[in-house]
């Protein structure tokens, strides 16, 4: 049986930011699914928490008749991914991803402006924000395929009050804030500058998960690699499973 993956974008974007990093899953081996969290294209929450997160999540699954599904998590889509293994850890696989991990709660600085670019026009937030976390900058044109995208993600966020809410939702939870137990990857860019490798190592070292890290990459890893993503998170799922199957044989 085919494994199925569900990858959950992170703030301020939506199923286009992934896009890539899903294309390089075959479709003879893989199913692929990339799902817009709220409040994109007005979809909105009745509030912005992780109970409610996760419940967008679980009932997607449930709607879609999806069979255990491994979830992919990049950024604050790392942060809802383990908001569901903690409520609905029955709904989905054993294996979990999370790229550019928020392992911890973000530094002050970050928790502050977050909120506040909810306030500011998509342009500004997706150039500033888009050029502070993207690695390769001497690659132009790549960076200018990011910052299309990015700016095309930001744009279908029309509820300002809604964006508020989500933007103060990623500022202050982490996969830390939760309990579950799945054989988790974090996967993070090798000049990840949201959240410190340190913290990473120790966060996946609490849930006994395995870290990896892609050189010449950041927090935007999904865009500025996203093929070496993939085969990572190949390389995870084959060995894992490996893992799963000689444990069974033994207790036969």
């Amino acid at each position: 049986m085919k494994p199925t993956l569900l990858f959950i974008h992170g703030f301020r974007g939506n199923q286009l930011g992934l896009r890539e990093v899903a294309n390089n899953f075959s479709k003879k081996s893989y199913n692929t699914l990339l799902l817009d969290l709220p409040p994109t294209n007005n979809n909105t929450l009745k509030e912005y928490t992780p109970r409610l997160y996760a419940r967008f999540v679980a009932n997607y699954i449930k709607d879609n008749n999806l069979e255990k599904p491994i979830l992919v998590g990049h950024s604050m889509g790392s942060i809802v991914a383990a908001a569901v293994a903690e409520r609905y850890p029955e709904l989905i696989a054993d294996k979990i991803v999370f790229l550019s991990p928020i392992s911890v709660r973000p530094n002050k600085l970050f928790s502050l402006a977050s909120p506040f670019s909810a306030t500011l026009p998509n342009k500004v937030v997706s150039r500033v924000s888009t050029r502070y976390l993207f690695v390769p900058k001497n690659d132009k044109e790549l960076l200018k395929k990011t910052l299309k995208t990015t700016n095309a993600c930001g744009a279908t966020y029309h509820n300002k009050r809604a964006l508020y809410a989500s933007a103060r939702f990623a500022a202050n939870h982490s996969i830390n804030d939760f309990t579950f137990e799945k054989q988790a990857l974090f996967l993070s860019g090798e000049k990840e500058r949201l959240v410190p490798r340190e913290k990473t190592e120790q966060v996946a070292k609490k849930f006994n998960g395995k870290t990896s890290y892609i050189k010449n990459t950041g927090h935007l890893l999904n865009y500025e690699d996203p093929k070496t993503v993939a085969k990572e998170i190949k390389n995870f799922i084959k060995s894992t499973t490996k893992t799963v199957a000689k444990s069974r044989t033994k207790k036969s």
